[in-house]
């Protein structure tokens, strides 16, 4: 019989980085995640960069273990390719909370209790819904 590992053998930080990278490979796969020059091809002349986008709280963007800055491809309408206003408003109440750019991420691709399960990225188009889910999940203080 096999003894149940005791809980110095289990590496935690091990098992964290792996579901971490999980999530973040599903999002990729889901979305693309994109380089700033991708950006700025998506958004035209017409936007400033994905930098200043992402420092202006428009859009997320991302920091890899790299060092790269990527940003998640649901940020852009794939007709318009303009940024999606509604990233922006929800970026507003992450910031005010303490909440980084990473974990708005994960929020905004994981099923949500408040938005009966859907996820938030799924109802970007109904601003009333996304905005009382940020509210109810971003401003809480523990």
């Amino acid at each position: 019989m096999e003894a149940i590992p005791s809980l110095g053998e289990v590496h935690v930080g091990e098992i964290s980085w792996q579901v971490a990278r999980g999530r973040w490979a599903s999002i990729a796969a889901e979305f693309g995640m994109l380089t700033g020059p991708e950006v700025d091809d998506i958004v035209g002349q017409r936007s400033p960069p994905a930098g200043c986008l992402a420092a202006k709280r428009q859009i997320l963007g991302v920091v890899t273990r790299a060092g790269r800055v990527l940003y998640p491809g649901f940020q852009f309408d794939p007709i318009s390719g303009l940024v999606r206003p509604m990233i922006a408003r929800v970026a507003v109440i992450g910031l005010a909370g303490g909440w980084r750019d990473r974990h708005l991420l994960q929020w905004f691709c994981s099923p949500n209790g408040y938005l009966g399960g859907d996820r938030p990225v799924d109802v970007l188009d109904d601003p009333e819904r996304l905005i009382f889910a940020a509210h109810s999940d971003l401003d809480l203080v523990w």
